[in-house]
């Protein structure tokens, strides 16, 4: 799964995500579209925090999660299932959590949508008496999302048209804002400032 192919942005076979983003060879090659896709691509994911294109293949992945003193145990990627989850103490030993001792509260739907269209942190709640101060929490699943959703194939498209086209071509999405001294200032779309609003994790509540 990819975000999105250089033919996408080509005027035969533009894709919903590339509407109104026409690229020509002229403009760029298919070889430097693609690059300049995987580059933006990543950028994206570290500044909204999160992960939209699985691995390929698309196997479990262990990740451990810091401690904390309480029944709420925050995860710092998406959840989409788990397999199994353990305890670490300090030499490392790893003690199996009963899949009925804790309830896992992920933020999406399918792997594909978010829980209530903004969920955007997952958390695991113990439903017995196991707290989470250990060492760590092992945790093996699948993490992140199944595929990355239109809205961020979006934001990538308009992302890498910004990147190919001047600012001063009509069709660019970055907006031109002129001030009470005159002065000309660069800033991005509001579709852009919509999408980073409604996926990014950085800034996104925990309660």
């Amino acid at each position: 799964m990819t975000y999105a192919v250089a033919a996408d942005f080509r005027e035969a076979s533009r894709k919903p995500w590339t509407k109104s983003l026409v690229l020509t060879e002229g403009d760029c090659s298919d070889a430097e579209l693609d690059l300049l896709i995987a580059q933006v691509a990543g950028l994206i994911e570290l500044e909204l925090d999160d992960d939209f294109d699985p691995p390929n293949p698309d196997n479990d992945e262990t990740i451990v999660v810091e401690g904390t003193i309480g029944s709420r145990l925050w995860v710092p990627r998406r959840v989409r299932s788990l397999t199994s989850v353990g305890t670490r103490s300090l030499a490392g030993v790893v003690t199996a959590v009963s899949s009925t001792a804790y309830r896992l509260h992920s933020s999406l739907v399918g792997g594909t949508a978010m829980v209530d269209g903004n969920r955007k942190r997952d958390w695991l709640d113990s439903l017995s008496s196991t707290t989470w101060a250990d060492d760590g929490v092992q945790l093996v699943g699948k993490f992140g999302w199944a595929a990355p959703p239109n809205d961020i194939r979006r934001l990538v498209a308009l992302r890498v048209y910004d990147m190919v086209k001047p600012t001063s071509d009509p069709l660019s999405t970055v907006a031109q804002r002129s001030t009470a001294d005159g002065s000309l200032i660069l800033g991005e779309s509001r579709e852009i400032a919509r999408i980073v609003s409604v996926y990014g994790r950085r800034m996104a509540v925990t309660a």
